[in-house]
């Protein structure tokens, strides 16, 4: 493996896959603070006890980003429908969409909190995994500009040449056999 023959892009998805991977084990991303009769408890967890899908999508951001790098690297063609760099773009800003919902709204960890004095705390994991997912979109991204291809390109390459806009239209229908010659009665 040569990882000097890697692109800026790939480099970066490369590397933010890495970050994503080791911040989602290492960092909390969402606790829970109760402060009930003058007693403060607070719980936290991290991007694996926080989600209940959410981080299997970043795991596969996470895989998708490291596997362009090391593809790359090996100069090994796996004969996908579309561009490797396409996907990681794509699954990175599914990622970054998952994560910004979920500080919006975050997780409940499965309990009821509904008029108590529980309340939700963002920790600084799932700020550092939105940073690092945005990485692996711009790794992504970027990766498909230095390959001179879009989400449009690729797009028309997995459809195929005889699908969607731009392909040649079907020929004419032919046109019907004449009549017969009329009889004399």
């Amino acid at each position: 493996m040569d990882f000097t023959r890697l692109t800026q892009g790939e480099k970066i998805a490369g590397v933010s896959g890495i970050a994503l991977f080791l911040i989602m084990f290492i960092f909390d991303w969402f606790g829970l603070k109760a402060d009930v009769a003058g007693f403060t408890a607070e719980g936290s967890r991290n991007a694996w006890g926080s989600y209940g899908f959410i981080d299997i999508v970043l795991f596969i951001t996470v895989a998708a980003a490291v596997g362009l790098a090391l593809i790359s690297a090996s100069q090994t063609d796996v004969g996908l429908p579309v561009a490797a760099s396409a996907v990681v773009a794509g699954l990175g800003i599914l990622s970054v969409v998952l994560i910004i919902i979920s500080i919006i709204s975050p997780p409940d960890f499965g309990v009821d909190l509904s008029g108590t004095g529980i309340d939700h705390t963002r920790k600084i994991g799932v700020w550092l995994g939105l940073i690092a997912a945005v990485g692996v979109a711009y790794g992504g991204w970027r990766a498909m500009q230095e390959e001179g291809t879009s989400f449009g390109d690729q797009a028309d390459r997995f459809r195929g040449p005889d699908e969607g806009p731009g392909a040649t239209p079907p020929p004419p229908p032919s046109s019907p056999p004449p009549p017969p010659p009329a009889q004399a009665p």
